[in-house]
């Protein structure tokens, strides 16, 4: 059974089912925890950047916090973002989720000109007030980045549970990689660098793209850890390829992507925030079309 304390093996990046108007949708969110724990997930990241969080007000970040650990219902950990609220508002928000059912909460920095000092103490009187362990999220397109030194001073405090290293740079993930120790993971993040990072001694990685075909990622780990390591790097290779065909719009995000994927598994809609747009017919024909390619039998 999943240690419904620390994430381990592929965990998504856990996209939001909305309604229509733009809000939260408990069913969907029962359905896509439901489809992402049968297939063996081994944790969920909720509210994240293909979460939309950024667009999402704190009613509705409580509400998808909520859903998302009620469906969960402590069968795997859910690791749920803190937003970028002030820190008061972020107590708040933590007052009210469900942290019984919570395993960690995740904290990406949104100020650009605090200094490493600074956001070293931040981060601690955060820590300190919550009531179960935290992780950093460093995500340089989105926010502030963490740089190695602030997560290496940062690793040693009790409550501080590991970090999640979003870019492309292996030079970077390859040095975060070395911060590992007990007490403190790091994860990659991303579809195409899973393998690399396998290589560097991951045991975990997160990945939007796992929202969709968990199954997929899962089996590349089984095939590394079985020492298959040629089977796991051509898989790897079909992934980086799949993920060239798909169309890419300008929301800045894959969560519009990602739902219409979704949606053609009946997991849920294809709704997204006001600030984004759904995929157009002609985008939609050519998903179908490269999803078709692939080899997946329920297009």
């Amino acid at each position: 059974m999943t240690d419904v304390h620390s994430p381990t093996g592929i965990v998504p990046n856990m996209v939001t089912p909305m309604r229509d108007d733009g809000h939260p949708d408990p069913e969907g969110i029962q359905k896509l925890v439901d489809f992402l724990i049968g297939k063996k997930v081994g944790g969920i990241w909720v509210l994240g950047s293909a979460g939309e969080d950024v667009h999402i007000s704190q009613d509705d970040r409580v509400t998808v916090a909520n859903e998302t650990a009620k469906a969960a219902d402590n069968r795997v950990p859910i690791l749920v973002g803190l937003g970028t609220a002030p820190f008061f508002d972020i107590l708040r928000f933590v007052e009210r989720t469900d942290h019984d059912r919570i395993s960690a909460y995740h904290f990406l920095p949104y100020d650009l000109k605090i200094g490493d000092a600074g956001l070293i103490r931040y981060v601690t009187k955060l820590a300190d007030r919550l009531p179960v362990p935290l992780w950093l999220y460093h995500n340089p397109k989105r926010g502030r980045p963490i740089t190695l030194g602030v997560a290496e001073a940062l690793r040693d405090h009790p409550n501080v549970a590991g970090i999640k290293v979003g870019g492309y740079s292996l030079t970077e993930l390859t040095s975060m990689m070395m911060l590992r120790q007990n007490g403190f993971e790091v994860s990659g993040a991303g579809s195409g660098q899973l393998f690399q990072l396998l290589s560097l001694g991951a045991r975990l990685h997160m990945t939007s793209d796992a929202n969709c075909w968990p199954e997929v990622f899962i089996e590349l780990k089984r095939l590394f850890d079985a020492g298959e390591r040629d089977a796991a790097l051509a898989l790897q290779y079909r992934i980086i390829l799949l993920n060239r065909s798909l169309p890419r719009n300008d929301n800045g995000e894959y969560a519009a992507e990602e739902k219409f994927i979704l949606s053609l598994r009946g997991i849920c809609g294809e709704a997204v925030n006001p600030a984004y747009r759904r995929l157009s017919e002609d985008e939609k024909d050519r998903v179908r079309k490269a999803l078709r390619e692939f080899g997946f039998e329920w297009v």
